[in-house]
C-alpha cells in the first residue's frame, strides 16, 4: 500500500485557497503513484477555529468546500473537517473516493488543556473509526483517528487498542499538533508503544505552518508494525511523504534542539506576516542581543529587504551600542537608521519638572525614554505600514523588567517564550551558521537597557532564568525551588514578581510558543492574585 501524507499549511477561514492547496496535492499524490492520500487535522479551515465555527457562513463554506473537493476525488483520500449534525459541532475526518463522501469519524477525545480548549467547540464522537478500504482487490480496515485519540494515557478510553480489537489492520492519525521543545520525541515514544500494544502499522499525517502563538511543525511520521520508522516528513515545511507500507525502515529523525527552535521563530514570523497580509517588519536595534536576534529571525523570515533597524540613542547610549547596532544591520543587508530621542526626552522631562518637583529621579525619568522609543516607532509602522517585533525575552517579561507602551509596544513578540539563556544560546547558534552575523561584542558584553548612566540588567540570567523556568513551565512552589537549592530570599522575590506583573503581560503582544508552557492562552493566571506560591502554614 502506498500512502501519501501531506502536511500542508492551511490559512484559518481561506476555505479556497485551502481547497486549491489540498487539491493540488492531491493529484501530485496520485501521480507519484499513491493509493490513499492524507490530509492532516481539520486541514479544510485551518486550526483552531475557535469561536469561529458559530459563525453559519464559516461551516456553510466548510462543508461547501468538502463536497468540492470530494466531487474531484479519484483514488481514497482522508482529510480533517467541521462536521455539524443538529446544532453540535464535531472534529471529523471524512474518507472520500470516486466522487464522494463514503464514510466519516468524529474526534473522540477533546483536550482541554494548555492551547487547547476543544470542548468549548466540539461534541466527543462516540463511534471507533474503522473505515474498510479496497486496494488492489484487497479490503484493508484501517483505523482512523484526530491527534488527541492518540494521547489516550491519560483517558479511561483507548483508542488504538479498542481499534485493534475491531481489526484494524493499520492506524491512520490526522493531527494538528502543535510545536515546542520536545514535542516530536513525545510523539515517536507514544507511537511506538501503541504499535508495541497493537503490532500493527501506524502513520501519522501532521499540520505545519503558524497560526497566531502557535507554529505547526509537520514532522510527519510513519512506522512498520515492528516499530521501525519508514519514512518522516521535513520540520516546518510544507513536505508530502509518499509510503510504501513494505518499504524498509530509516533511521529516526535527529533533534537538533536550537535548529528547531529556531526554524520554528522563523516560520512563525513568516505566516504571521503572510497570513495576516504585513510584508515588513521594523526593528528597535539597541545593540543589545534581544534585538540582534529578532532581526536576524526577521531577515530569514521576510528576506533582508523587508526588514528595518532603527536605532534610537539617548544621552544613556553607548558608543558600542550604536557601533553594534550598526554593524548587525550591515551583516543582515537590512536597512538602518538613526532616529536620537535626546531632544525628545529633554522636552518631556522640562513638561514633568514642575509635577516632578522634589522627586528623586527614579524609574518613570528611564521609561520616558522607552516609551518615546515605542511611539516612534509605532509613528513609523502606521506612515510606512511596517509591522513592530517587540524584543522581549521570557525571562524580562516575566519578571516585569519591560515597559508597557515602551519596548512592549509592538504586532507581534517574537521571542517572548525563549528564556535569557536560550537567546544567547541561539545567538550563538546563528554565529555558527553565518560567522559573526551578530557582532560578538553584543554576545559578550553585559546587558543593559541603557536608561541610566551605567546601567547594566539587575539579574545574574544565569541563575535566574532557570528559576523562571522552572516557576511557569514546571509549576514549582517556592518550596520546591528552595528544595532544589535557590537561596530562599530569591526564590521568593522571583515567585513576587511574576505574579505582580500579569497585568502587564496581558497587555503585550502575541507571542510565539515554544516552549510547553508559554503567557498566552494557554497560561491563564488571574491578574489581581495574592497566592504567594508558598505552602500552607495550619
Amino acid at each position: 500500500m502506498k500512502i501519501a501524507l501531506c502536511q500542508v499549511n492551511p490559512t484559518l477561514g481561506a476555505f479556497h485557497d485551502n481547497r486549491n492547496m489540498m487539491i493540488m496535492n492531491y493529484k501530485k499524490a496520485v501521480e507519484e503513484g499513491a493509493e490513499l492520500v492524507v490530509f492532516p487535522e481539520l486541514a479544510i479551515s485551518g486550526y483552531p477555529p475557535q469561536d469561529l465555527i458559530w459563525e453559519k457562513p464559516f461551516i456553510d463554506q466548510n462543508d461547501s468546500i468538502l463536497d468540492d473537493i470530494a466531487s474531484k476525488s479519484t483514488i481514497p483520500m482522508i482529510l480533517g473537517f467541521i462536521r455539524e449534525e443538529n446544532g453540535r459541532f464535531y472534529n471529523s475526518a471524512a474518507l472520500c473516493h470516486d466522487g464522494k463522501i463514503t464514510h466519516t469519524y468524529d474526534k473522540i477525545l477533546l483536550p482541554t488543556y494548555d492551547v487547547f480548549d476543544e470542548y468549548r467547540y466540539f461534541t466527543p464522537g462516540s463511534d471507533v473509526g474503522i473505515w474498510p478500504l479496497e486496494l488492489n482487490g484487497e479490503t484493508i480496515q484501517i483505523g482512523i483517528q484526530i491527534c488527541e485519540d492518540l494521547w489516550d494515557e491519560d483517558y479511561d478510553f483507548k483508542v488504538s487498542l479498542e481499534q485493534k480489537k475491531r481489526g484494524a489492520d493499520c492506524i491512520i492519525n490526522i493531527s494538528a499538533s502543535p510545536y515546542h521543545e520536545g514535542r516530536l520525541a513525545e510523539r515517536i515514544d507514544l507511537i511506538q508503544s501503541k504499535i508495541k500494544d497493537t503490532q500493527i502499522p501506524f502513520y501519522y499525517c501532521n499540520l505545519v505552518g503558524a497560526q497566531d502563538e502557535l507554529i505547526f511543525d509537520g514532522q510527519s511520521l510513519a512506522f512498520n508494525q515492528y516499530g521501525n520508522n519508514i519514512g518522516y516528513g521535513n520540520a516546518f515545511i510544507q513536505d508530502m511523504l509518499l509510503i510504501d507500507s513494505g518499504q524498509e525502515s530509516h533511521p529516526l529523525p535527529i533533534c537538533h534542539r536550537k535548529e528547531n527552535m529556531y526554524n520554528a521563530l522563523v516560520l512563525g514570523v513568516s505566516d504571521y506576516f503572510s497570513k495576516s497580509g504585513h510584508t515588513e517588519a521594523v526593528i528597535g536595534l539597541s545593540g543589545g542581543i534581544d534585538s540582534a536576534l529578532v532581526a536576524c529571525i526577521a531577515a530569514d523570515a521576510l528576506g533582508p529587504d523587508k526588514v528595518h533597524g532603527i536605532s534610537l540613542p539617548s544621552k544613556y547610549s553607548s558608543d558600542h551600542s550604536l557601533a553594534d547596532a550598526e554593524l548587525l544591520a550591515k551583516n543582515l543587508n537590512i536597512d538602518y537608521r538613526i532616529l536620537p530621542i535626546a531632544e525628545s526626552v529633554q522636552t518631556l522631562e522640562t513638561s514633568l519638572a514642575p509635577l516632578f518637583m522634589g522627586k528623586e529621579p527614579n524609574v518613570a525619568e528611564e521609561n520616558i525614554q522607552a516609551r518615546i522609543r515605542g511611539n516612534l516607532l509605532m509613528a513609523l509602522s502606521n506612515k510606512f505600514g511596517w509591522l513592530v517585533l517587540s524584543t522581549g525575552n521570557k525571562t524580562e517579561i516575566a519578571l516585569g523588567y519591560c515597559t508597557l507602551y515602551g519596548d512592549m509596544s509592538g504586532g507581534l513578540s517574537v521571542i517572548s517564550d525563549l528564556s535569557k539563556i536560550d537567546v544567547y544560546a541561539l545567538a550563538r547558534y546563528v554565529n555558527k551558521q553565518h560567522s559573526n552575523r551578530i557582532p560578538e561584542n553584543t554576545i559578550s558584553k553585559p546587558p543593559s537597557a541603557e536608561l541610566a548612566p551605567d546601567q547594566v540588567d539587575p539579574f545574574d540570567y544565569d541563575v535566574v532564568s532557570p528559576l523562571v523556568d522552572k516557576i511557569v513551565e514546571d509549576r514549582m512552589s517556592i518550596a520546591d525551588l528552595i528544595e532544589g537549592g535557590a537561596p530562599s530570599e530569591l526564590a521568593q522575590r522571583i515567585y513576587h514578581l511574576i505574579r505582580i506583573n500579569e497585568y502587564k503581560r496581558r497587555q503585550a503582544a502575541p507571542g510565539l510558543r515554544i516552549s510547553p508552557k508559554a503567557f498566552g492562552i494557554g497560561r491563564r493566571v488571574p491578574i489581581i492574585n495574592h497566592f504567594n506560591g508558598e505552602k500552607s502554614h495550619e
